[in-house]
């Protein structure tokens, strides 16, 4: 896929999920598809180079980046965190539900040795607009990531292959993050993960 340089969300080390074909019981960078009380909607992302967000969007999106950007802080060294410190840095960026499903992977990989090192660039960010549903302000959020970078590797830093580390980490990662502000909250946070549909790749 040709990135769209119009939406390319700043091109740094961010945490990183996986691709949808995953088996749901394996760990995942950034955690696994969740779902909880909000639902995914199917998407296919379209955009252009004219495409604007509005403040809210760019709230919702800002709450992908921190979301992601923790859980690259974990990834990086799942050794280093205990569990409490993991639901304590997670819980300012995600729901309870996709806090429980992330840490349940990085306490794996932490028991395992093996962490994740390289980055993932944003290639394409889609805002599918707000909407209130009556609890919370509620933004999905459509973004590509090119994962050439990435690897998992062990306390040796030796890279860990697919048979060992039990899925697959691919090339190029479509997701759609459901990110609300509920009532009584002044930010946004990542309440839900699903696979997002489209083209994300060359």
């Amino acid at each position: 896929m040709v990135p769209r340089a119009s939406l390319v969300v700043a091109a740094s080390a961010v945490a990183i999920l996986v691709s949808a074909c995953t088996p749901a019981a394996a760990p995942t960078p950034s955690g696994p598809s969740t779902s909880g009380s909000p639902s995914v909607v199917s998407a296919t992302p379209t955009p252009t180079p004219t495409q604007t967000w509005s403040a809210v969007e760019r709230d919702a999106i800002a709450a992908v980046d921190a979301y992601k950007a923790a859980a690259r802080r974990i990834e990086n060294d799942p050794s280093a965190f205990t569990e409490k410190q993991m639901k304590a840095l997670l819980t300012k960026v995600a729901g309870p539900e996709v806090v429980k499903a992330n840490v349940g992977s990085y306490l794996d990989l932490k028991k395992r040795g093996f962490r994740y090192t390289g980055a993932a660039i944003p290639l394409m960010t889609v805002s599918h607009g707000a909407t209130d549903v009556g609890y919370a302000t509620q933004v999905i959020v459509t973004r590509c990531n090119d994962q050439r970078g990435l690897k998992a590797v062990d306390k040796d830093g030796r890279e860990v292959d697919e048979a060992t580390l039990g899925y697959k980490l691919p090339q190029f990662n479509m997701r759609q993050y459901v990110v609300q502000k509920r009532k009584g909250e002044t930010y946004f946070r990542v309440y839900g993960l699903g696979k997002g549909s489209g083209s994300c790749g060359p």
